[in-house]
């Protein structure tokens, strides 16, 4: 890192990557996207010039092993993630890597065994997890306000830019039941059922 900025890669011009890291990048003043690599070197090109990218590698080997790079965001094809994480690692990179993180258990643990000792961070982008609202459905369910959990349901929706241009807005729905009879109305905590919380745009 150089004045604490953490630079990273984009492994592939991605759709994805404007929205999940490259506008969001331009908030932050500790992160900056610095490069690009994609099979296609003269897509990266175009892709690097419509999206303010400096620097364009004509290669993922070439990306991974530039010094000059902190961190790799991983959006390749989902078939791709395992590998390139771990070369991403091995060549001393962190990884952001896009959803899902690996084909299967066996590669898991291979990503696994490759970061263990590594000191490097590496982490599947779930943003969600990080988002307000997931902590606050974690701060009521571990204050007991719904008492003991039994079932949980959720639901997620999104929109796929250029592909649902239409879609409804994003919904999240979820609801939580715990145990026994439904408490009376006068309760504080008057149901067994959670009311589901709806979270749009």
């Amino acid at each position: 890192m150089t004045d604490d900025i953490i630079r990273i890669g984009v492994l592939g011009a991605a759709r994805i990557a404007p929205m999940a890291l490259i506008r969001p990048a331009r908030q932050s003043t500790s992160v900056t996207v610095a490069a690009i690599a994609a099979r296609d070197p003269e897509r990266a090109r175009r892709f690097a010039g419509k999206h303010g990218i400096a620097t364009v590698h004509t290669s993922y080997e070439e990306m991974i092993a530039d010094p000059e790079i902190d961190a790799i965001y991983n959006p390749l094809p989902n078939g791709l993630h395992g590998r390139w994480t771990i070369a991403a690692v091995r060549a001393g990179k962190h990884v952001l890597c896009e959803k899902p993180f690996t084909a299967n258990a066996d590669e898991a643990r291979a990503v696994q065994d490759a970061i263990r000792d590594s000191g490097r961070v590496v982490m599947e982008a779930f943003h969600y997890r990080y988002h307000p609202v997931a902590a606050r459905m974690v701060e009521i369910v571990r204050s007991g306000e719904l008492g003991e959990l039994r079932h949980v349901e959720a639901r997620f929706a999104a929109p796929i830019p250029h592909v649902y241009k239409r879609q409804a807005p994003t919904r999240c729905t979820w609801s939580a039941r715990s145990p026994g009879p439904s408490p009376s109305r006068s309760s504080p905590h008057g149901r067994c059922c959670a009311a589901p919380a709806s979270i749009g745009r």
